[in-house]
């Protein structure tokens, strides 16, 4: 219930958790932040920020959790990830970063998380992703649709936020969860209890953390790393790379976003490192589902797909066809009918993906003690 009566930021007798807590009701059904004002809006971003600030760089989080991929700005995704599977705090959530850019609503999609960072900080963890740093959300869409909405003022108070952002996540003892992936600045856990979330354009580019934030798989698997010619930064690593850090850490599985895969999922190096996008039909041009990943507390591993909406027309019709074929070869059966499941139209036969049990770790981890 909204109170008539209005002072500064807030309504009368009204905390930030009840603003949070309206304005997640706002955006879930509307969409759209026409019913706040500025004041308001700074206020959840500094709350935020407090909230956020505390956090040391590489969290410890604990499992059963859903991990999610990119979202860039799609609102209608990511509210249709929470009506399958569950709202905050029933369901613990693990973001990977890349909440901005490309997509229409980044703006609604960052406060909608925000707000709920805000009410539930335990279960809902929110990590950077490479377009939550100045450099590239000034050019790819965050900046001119902040500008356009509210001003470019509260485009560099999200700055703030977003530099507070941790830039990684174990989840129990054998999972290890960022937004690009494996560096080889890190010799040891001892290397995560010493990151700094950086706060500059310029420590975003720098060691451990710009590859945590930029970092590629490749199918090379002679490789150990090398350059990112591609996006000309931070690194690719192949299987090799891979195996001797899993040991080194004592994980069995790294889990990132920050690739586009038609599945919306992609296992690579014999399921020892795993693709989250959860962006569905990326940029209005790819045909790509979108998934989020399932975390057990017996560590099995599942996901629930969602198709991107498409209705066929005489000129987008091929593309409709296309879209079809790449979905037919997720159609296997999965042991929970609630877990890794397509989201559907309910004319279709709901089809589901693979559950996936870890292989134990090739060492004991070390323990690294909360922060």
């Amino acid at each position: 219930m909204i109170m008539e009566s209005q002072k500064g930021d807030l309504y009368e007798g009204e905390s930030v958790d009840q603003l949070a807590k309206r304005m997640i009701e706002h955006l879930l059904k509307w969409g759209v932040t026409d019913a706040f004002n500025d004041k308001q809006i700074y206020t959840i971003l500094e709350k935020a920020e407090s909230t956020l600030n505390p956090l040391p760089a590489m969290l410890q989080v604990e499992h059963p959790i859903t991990i999610v991929g990119d979202i860039h700005g799609q609102l209608d995704a990511l509210i249709r990830y929470f009506d399958a599977v569950g709202y905050p705090p029933k369901v613990k959530f693990l973001f990977l970063g890349d909440y901005v850019d490309r997509g229409a609503k980044s703006f609604e999609v960052s406060l909608l998380l925000f707000c709920y960072k805000i009410r539930y900080p335990h279960s809902v963890h929110l990590l950077r992703g490479n377009h939550e740093c100045m450099k590239m959300n000034r050019l790819y869409g965050f900046y001119e649709e902040l500008a356009r909405k509210r001003g470019g003022r509260m485009w560099r108070q999200y700055q703030n936020v977003f530099n507070e952002l941790p830039l990684c996540a174990r989840v129990g003892q054998r999972i290890l969860c960022m937004h690009g992936g494996i560096s080889q600045n890190c010799n040891s856990w001892e290397s995560f209890k010493a990151l700094k979330k950086p706060n500059t354009p310029l420590t975003c580019d720098e060691g451990l953390q710009v590859d945590l934030m930029w970092a590629d798989p490749t199918q090379d698997k002679c490789n150990t790393f090398a350059m990112n010619k591609q996006r000309a930064i931070s690194v690719v690593f192949g299987e090799k790379g891979l195996d001797v850090f899993l040991k080194k850490l004592g994980l069995s599985l790294i889990v990132r976003a920050h690739e586009v895969s038609q599945e919306g999922f992609n296992f690579l190096f014999n399921k020892k490192c795993v693709t989250v996008f959860s962006a569905p039909y990326y940029c209005g041009n790819d045909t790509n589902c979108g998934a989020i990943m399932h975390v057990s507390e017996s560590y099995e591993i599942s996901f629930t797909v969602l198709r991107p909406r498409m209705i066929a027309t005489p000129e987008n019709i091929e593309i409709v066809k296309l879209m079809e074929n790449n979905y037919k070869g997720l159609r296997v059966a999965s042991p929970d009918p609630n877990r890794g499941r397509h989201l559907q139209s309910a004319d279709v036969p709901k089809p589901t993906a693979p559950s996936v049990q870890l292989v134990p770790p090739v060492t004991k981890p070390v323990e690294i003690k909360k922060q």
